[in-house]
This record gives C-alpha cells, structure tokens and sequence, in this order.
C-alpha cells in the first residue's frame, strides 16, 4: 500500500474546482508555514479555491487560542471546505476532532506527536505526513565534516512539538549516543537560559545542534522573535550551530545540516490531499514519516567557523547565499 501511495503522489492533482483550507498552527511570518504554504498552493492553487487561516500560537498566548480557534471553526462552516491540511501538532490538536466532527477530511504535516498525544489520528477520515527530525542521519553527517565530534548539544524549545519528536525517539533519556557521539539533549523555553546554554556549550561540547526556538520568552513573558534570538547565537556562540530544519539555515543563523524541508513536507501534504479530493478515501492512505531530507549550508556560516565541506557533500548540498 505505501509503495502504491507514493505512486499515485505522482500523478494525484487531476480534481478540479474543490476548496481546501490550510490551518496553520503559527504565522505566515514564519518561514516553516510560508514555505510549506507556497509548496501546498504550488500543487493545487492553480484548480481549487484556497483558503488559509493562522492559529498564531506561538505568538499568542494559551488563554487567547480558545477565541481564535472560535473565529476559525466559524469561517470554516461558512466555507465548507473539501479537505483541510493542517499543520504542525497545535493544529491537529486544536482543530481535527471539529474537522472530522463536521466530516470533513483531514490531512496533517507537521505533527511529531502520535495517538496518545493525538487520538485522533487514529480517525478514518485523517491522514497525513508525521514529521520526525533525522537525528541518527543528522549526527552522522555531522561526524563527517567535523574534526572534534565527540559531543553534541541537541537544544530545543520546550513545545509540545519538540517533546513529541524527542520523546517518541529517545523515550525519557536526556543523554544518549549516536554514532559513537555523546548527545545532550535540553529543551527550554526561557531566553536566558536558551541563550547561556549555548553560550557556555564550547566547555563540553564540540557543536550544537538546534531544533525549534519560537515559543521562547524573556523574563518578562514577552515573545522573543526567532531570527533576533539566532542571530544573537550566532554571535555570541564560541562553537558551530547547526540545525534540523532548513528554515534556520542562513546569515547570521545557523550554518545548515542535514535538514527537514517545509516546501516538501507541503508537496506531500498537497499530494495527499490531492488524492482524497480525487476520491480515495483517507484511510486507504497510510501515515507517512517525513520521506527526505537535504543538506542545506549557509556559506558565510561555513566561513564564520572555518569549515568547508568536502567535494561530494559540496556537490549533494543547497547554500542558501
């Protein structure tokens, strides 16, 4: 069945005139939801009527979600969508039981949490893409292009979405080995402590690895913006960063890695939901798990640290400069 799925992800955009709506679980300002957007509206924008809401929850605060996802659930039944793509684990979990209550099809991106964080995933109407960050595959790339790769600091904003990608890999150990590397793993969500992890991480690491960072605050409890929170990393850090996902890899950021895309997380959600807007029913679709990753590098990244890549992994990466 999965090899007949990736098949038909192929050829699955034939439907015309339908209506979709994506519900994101963040912002269009952030570069994960603009990138899988742009990717969704890529397959089906061109035949189907598009519409797309933001939770905005990591800007919002949790007693201001009830009343945006009011707002949405009341454009939705004007709509009447098709098919809803949702993304990332806030969204499936404050939105799909509404969804399939209303049997509307689901299909999700995005979401590392599985059945018990998310029961309804388990329901004959959803289906959709798990995302997992490639840590085994991440460290050992790493291993190769790095002289000192006995340590690694995995650090993390403390979201539902990065315990559900740790936990459902590494259980409840916070220190592991990969490859004959140590890992560390820390998730925050408090700037200060975010910020001296990784400024004290050259004492006992060799590099640091980043997953999210957006639902950090100060000690104030105000939101603190990503790519101002990166870019003060970057500077301040005395060892390489690198990253899970392709969105943090730039100048001033962190140098790249071997990444998650969010444009073909989108492809394959549109491809999905392509599929239901056809007439395959979503549970004759399996879960799939994020299919690939790519190697992205920053070149003035690669400069900052003094590191090149070698000519092959040179020639298999995207620079983002």
């Amino acid at each position: 069945m999965r090899l007949l799925v990736l098949a038909l992800l192929l050829v699955s955009p034939l439907c015309f005139g339908k209506t979709v709506v994506i519900i994101q679980s963040y912002h269009l300002e952030y570069k994960w939801d603009a990138d899988y957007i742009d990717a969704v509206r890529s397959v089906l924008g061109d035949d189907h009527d598009i519409h797309v809401f933001e939770l905005d929850t990591k800007r919002l605060s949790k007693p201001e979600w009830p009343q945006k996802v009011a707002e949405i659930q009341s454009n939705i039944a004007n709509i009447n969508p098709d098919v809803a793509i949702l993304g990332d684990d806030n969204a499936f979990a404050l939105m799909a039981d509404h969804l399939v209550g209303q049997q509307i099809p689901v299909v999700f991106l995005g979401v590392n949490g599985g059945p018990v964080q998310h029961p309804t995933l388990e329901h004959p109407l959803v289906t959709g893409i798990l995302e997992r960050p490639f840590f085994s595959e991440s460290i050992r790339h790493l291993r190769k292009i790095l002289r000192q790769k006995d340590r690694f600091l995995v650090l993390m904003d403390d979201s539902p979405t990065m315990r559900n990608a740790v936990n459902e890999y590494f259980g409840d150990k916070r220190q592991t080995t990969i490859y004959g590397s140590e890992l560390d793993i820390v998730l925050t969500n408090d700037k200060d402590t975010w910020l001296d992890t990784v400024v004290n991480a050259h004492e006992r690491y060799d590099a640091v690895v980043l997953g999210t960072h957006h639902t950090i605050r100060d000690k104030k409890g105000q939101y603190v913006i990503p790519h101002d929170l990166l870019k003060e990393a970057f500077y301040r850090a005395q060892l390489p960063l690198f990253s899970f996902w392709d969105i943090f890899v730039g100048e001033e950021q962190s140098i790249g890695g071997f990444t998650i895309s969010a444009h073909q997380e989108g492809l394959t959600a549109a491809r999905l939901a392509s599929l239901i807007l056809n007439g395959v029913k979503p549970d004759r679709i399996p879960h799939l798990k994020s299919l690939s990753g790519h190697y992205v590098y920053s070149e003035s990244g690669l400069a900052h640290w003094n590191l090149q890549l070698s000519p092959l992994i040179a020639s298999q990466s995207n620079f983002v400069e």
